[in-house]
C-alpha cells in the first residue's frame, strides 16, 4: 500500500532548537551551527495594518521564507523522522529482491510504502506523532 503525506505548513513549524541539535548530531561544525543560530535566533516581525505598523512580534520557529538555506535545513530536520522510520523493524516496508523500501521523500511530501498497512500503519502514525 502507498500512503501519501503532505506536511502542511511544515517549513513554518520547524523547531529551531531541535534543528540546531540535529545539525550538531549530523556532524556540522560549530562555526556553521553558530552562523545558522545567528540567522534564526531572536527574530521578530512587524505587520502593517491599515498603514500602521504593529509592535514587534517574536518569531521562534519555522525556516525563513525565501532563504536559500531553508529547504536544506528543513530536509535535514525531517531526516530524523525518515531515519527513525527506516530503522523501525515494526514498520514493514515493501521488499523488492533483497531491499526493503519504506518511504520516499521530496521536501515536505512523503510517500510510505507499506507491506502490511493495517498493522504497520498504526506504528507508522505513532512515529509521525512522536516527531510532530
Amino acid at each position: 500500500a502507498l500512503i501519501f503525506l503532505d506536511a502542511q505548513k511544515a517549513f513554518d513549524n520547524v523547531n529551531w532548537r531541535f534543528m540546531l541539535i540535529q545539525l550538531e548530531q549530523m556532524g556540522f561544525g560549530p562555526k556553521f551551527i553558530q552562523a545558522i543560530e545567528t540567522i534564526y535566533c531572536k527574530q521578530s516581525a512587524k505587520i502593517m495594518i491599515n498603514g500602521e505598523l504593529t509592535e514587534a512580534i517574536n518569531i521562534n520557529k519555522g525556516t525563513r521564507q525565501g532563504c536559500p538555506l531553508s529547504p536544506l535545513l528543513f530536509v535535514l530536520t525531517l531526516e530524523v523522522l525518515n531515519r527513525t522510520i527506516r530503522q523501525d523493524e515494526e514498520v514493514k516496508g515493501m521488499k523488492i529482491k533483497k531491499e526493503e523500501y519504506k518511504l520516499q521523500a521530496f521536501a515536505d511530501d512523503l510517500v510510505f510504502i507499506l507491506e502490511e498497512p493495517l498493522t504497520t500503519g498504526t506504528k507508522l502514525m505513532e512515529r509521525i506523532e512522536e516527531y510532530g
